[in-house]
């Protein structure tokens, strides 16, 4: 996508000879309340130029190049981006020399209405499969490690309920949706999510090794979905398929989840089927248009 120019308004642009280091620096002593009180909106002004900017680049940009667009001293750039970090609105992409938007950016867009509101979007599509198929359809996305339910339909008469709610957190190295999901992450990234959540063992059927799990994500690129086979609840088996935005990038997962059947018969693959035929027409409506590569 080519850069776009954000602009800046007068009020808010700043001498970059004279920008302060700090977020919190406010305007020479003796200018009064009224004077903080401009200073911190002017801070605010600024954060908001700079997700603006990163909204344009969802494959990431520098921060040389983020403070050239955003005309921002690249010393209050990088620290708008560590406090944009710490919040989960942003991100290090590859090998840490990008910055991208968050996870919590896209929990954010769940919970708001909007035309591309992706729960918006997903609701019809999810309640007419999962009348179809008469089982669990859910939505997730990454956060801070985990993943998190964003959107779930069940049948109303089902008898037994998937132990999920909206706003649950699962991990990623044993779930369906978690393991989709890193799939499409860049392998350091997945490191740093193993680390720091660890690869806690739940069933018999839990990967619990960094290069089984590598293997595993390698082979969920290459089928287009992923199966969690009784791997955090002994009972449940679940597959998901990847759900990607206009630019192409994953931005959720979709899955099926049921009980009492194995992953080898007929059925299952049907609703792996249907999975893939959720995420598909749900990335048709956040616009993305499958073509090379995807």
């Amino acid at each position: 996508m080519p850069a776009r120019k954000v602009s800046v308004s007068k009020s808010t642009a700043v001498a970059k000879s004279g920008e302060a280091a700090s977020l919190g620096d406010r305007t020479p002593a003796g200018t009064g309340d009224q004077s903080e009180g401009r200073d911190r909106f002017r801070v605010i002004e600024r954060a908001i130029e700079l997700l603006k900017c990163m909204s344009y680049h969802p494959n990431g940009q520098s921060l040389t190049e983020l403070s050239v667009e955003a005309d921002l001293h690249k010393a209050t750039t990088l620290r708008f981006l560590k406090a944009f970090e710490r919040g989960g609105v942003a991100t290090k992409g590859r090998n840490g020399k990008s910055w991208l938007l968050g996870p919590a950016f896209h929990e954010m867009a769940a919970r708001v209405g909007g035309r591309n509101d992706i729960r918006d979007i997903s609701r019809p599509i999810m309640e007419r499969l999962s009348q179809e198929i008469n089982e669990t359809v859910q939505l997730a996305v990454l956060s801070d490690s985990d993943i998190v339910y964003i959107e779930k339909v069940e049948p109303a008469d089902m008898p037994l309920k998937i132990n999920t709610q909206i706003g649950a957190r699962r991990p990623v190295h044993c779930t369906a949706l978690g393991k989709v999901l890193a799939a499409y992450l860049d392998w350091d990234d997945v490191v740093d999510i193993l680390d720091k959540r660890g690869m806690r063992k739940f069933t018999e059927q839990t990967i619990t090794t960094a290069p089984a799990f590598r293997d595993e994500l390698e082979k969920i690129r290459g089928d287009g979905h992923a199966v969690d086979d009784r791997e955090y609840n002994e009972l449940v088996v679940c597959t998901a398929a990847p759900v990607r935005d206009a630019s192409g990038r994953v931005v959720a997962g979709v899955s099926v989840s049921t009980f009492g059947i194995a992953v080898e018969t007929s059925r299952f693959k049907e609703l792996i089927g249907t999975a893939r035929t959720a995420a598909a027409e749900l990335s048709r409506g956040l616009g993305f248009e499958a073509g090379d590569g995807h």
